[in-house]
């Protein structure tokens, strides 16, 4: 999901025409989902939001990246020292 903005609208119902009319219309949207404001909950701690572990090996290249990074070190270290 993608934030595409704000309506303010008096109740449910005129929110969700705005929506359709603001974000749905040109078919560029899929889904809206219309919360009401009070409704949405902000998660501002930095610590959550930081990963536990270092998971780099489920990135796309993780694992390729990391050791071709190491042979380019090694081969650089080893070129240096002749």
């Amino acid at each position: 999901m993608i934030h595409a903005g704000n309506v303010n609208a008096p109740d449910e119902e005129l929110a969700m025409h705005y929506a359709r009319e603001f974000y749905g219309r040109r078919g560029e949207s899929h889904r809206l989902w219309i919360v009401a404001r009070d409704a949405i909950s902000e998660l501002d701690d930095p610590d959550l939001l930081k990963p536990p572990f270092d998971r780099s090996h489920k990135k796309p290249g993780g694992y390729i990246i990391k050791h071709k990074l190491e042979a380019a070190k090694a081969r650089a270290a080893s070129e240096a020292g002749e």
